[in-house]
């Protein structure tokens, strides 16, 4: 048994401290904030297997420096982040290359391809498989020319194995008659699904490692103790060191500064996303509805309809810009004509980004004993179970496939 410090209790974390306590390890898990109120509360919630075409994908860039000049756009960068994240975006750009797309989705598809079974796992053994609701997700299109922004990422997904049926607008409507009669087109994402409430999934995560014996200190990692290349402690932002033989770092869009104490380069950012929770909403939904033209998705959860979405570049210190969330109601009423949103409560998660899309998962090799769950970016509730099962493996030595260069924290040495 060894004795593991977790740095983060959000969907990545928790699901690692689960996993490393079926092993038989003592977990301690430190999370300063509310439990469950992380990036995935302000998310759609899904299960997002065929999400594996990266950010970077041309039709995405085209877009970008008219977005960047709009406060209102689906992405935005604040001007006082602009110098600072310069060469992050140098680096996302160099990943529109049709090569490194491929690559990139092929890397992704080997987890997500494994993350229904992986949360279904999850799910049964805490008891709540009904947090998964297994419906597939609409995207919706206004017209030719807006479907094919989308055209060569669903190509290259259904070429790599994801199930993807194209409707008309009427179809969908049809499906859901709440929907909008005028879309011309949409498409179905049938490996796709989504979860009843995600505060409730990482709540019910926490309590059920709590009640395994799993220790949770209401507190922020601030550093380490170090001896040589192992890490022996762990410093909380209240000064008392929590002896570690393993340290897992899990801290989203805070990870990048905690590696850069142990003198590790993590390209890492943390994006900010909004949501609002709309009680009352007037509409019945029984699917999550994504406006890519919009910059949205909205999502039937168990209490509320919740329409989320946005990517806002800013720093770690940077208030919330709320008009984002409201401006996303706004354009909810072109998808959902008989919205209501008289009772409404927003929210806002930051999302760790890598500019290559792909989340940092396993152990460094400058340190004998760290390993990282974090750069999930949009994929965090998707991949929280499957991360943790890997995570586990890591620790164990267990035999595995051979992700860790393309996926481990290593691959950002000398930038």
């Amino acid at each position: 048994m060894k004795r593991v410090v977790i740095a983060g209790g959000g969907v990545a974390g928790i699901s690692c401290a689960l996993a490393l306590q079926a092993d038989g390890h003592s977990v301690t898990v430190l999370e300063p904030g509310p439990v469950g109120e992380g990036a995935s509360w302000a998310s759609c919630g899904c299960i997002a297997v065929g999400e594996i075409v990266p950010l970077s994908q041309p039709g995405m860039l085209m877009k970008v420096p008219g977005w960047l000049l709009d406060p209102e756009a689906p992405l935005s960068l604040r001007p006082a982040s602009a110098l600072r994240l310069l060469p992050w975006f140098t680096r996302f750009t160099a990943n529109s290359l049709p090569s490194r797309m491929r690559a990139i989705a092929a890397d992704l598809a080997r987890l997500t391809f494994a993350a229904t079974a992986d949360f279904k796992a999850q799910l049964t053994d805490i008891g709540a498989p009904e947090l998964l609701v297994e419906r597939p997700v609409i995207k919706l299109f206004d017209d030719e020319r807006d479907k094919a922004t989308m055209g060569a990422a669903f190509d290259l997904a259904r070429e790599l194995g994801c199930t993807i049926d194209d409707i008309s607008g009427q179809e969908a409507h049809e499906m859901e008659p709440a929907l909008a009669s005028d879309f011309k087109y949409a498409s179905v994402l049938r490996d796709w699904s989504f979860v009843a409430d995600p505060k409730r999934l990482v709540e019910q995560l926490m309590r059920a490692f709590v009640q395994r014996g799993g220790t949770v200190v209401p507190l922020a990692c601030a550093g380490f103790e170090r001896d040589g290349a192992r890490v022996n402690a762990v410093r909380a932002s209240d000064g008392r060191l929590l002896a570690a033989d393993e340290v897992v770092i899990a801290a989203g869009a805070h990870s990048k500064g905690l590696a850069r104490q142990l003198g590790i380069p993590l390209q890492l950012e943390g994006v900010m996303g909004y949501s609002t929770g709309l009680q009352d909403a007037g509409v019945d939904l029984k699917h999550t509805v994504f406006y890519p033209a919009g910059g949205f998705g909205i999502t039937p959860y168990e209490n509320e309809l919740a329409v989320a979405g946005t990517l806002e570049f800013a720093s770690l210190s940077a208030a919330p810009k709320w008009r984002r969330a409201d401006v996303l109601v706004k354009r909810a009423y072109r998808v959902l004509p008989g919205l209501q949103d008289s009772r409404r409560s927003r929210r806002m998660g930051r999302r760790p980004f890598t500019p290559d899309t792909r989340p940092i998962i396993g152990r460094t090799g400058r340190l004998a004993n760290v390993s990282f769950a974090t750069g999930h970016g949009q994929l965090g509730l998707t991949l929280g179970a499957t991360t943790g099962r890997l995570i586990a493996d890591v620790i164990a030595e267990r035999p595995r496939e051979t992700w860790s260069s393309v996926f481990g924290p290593d691959r950002f040495q000398g930038t």
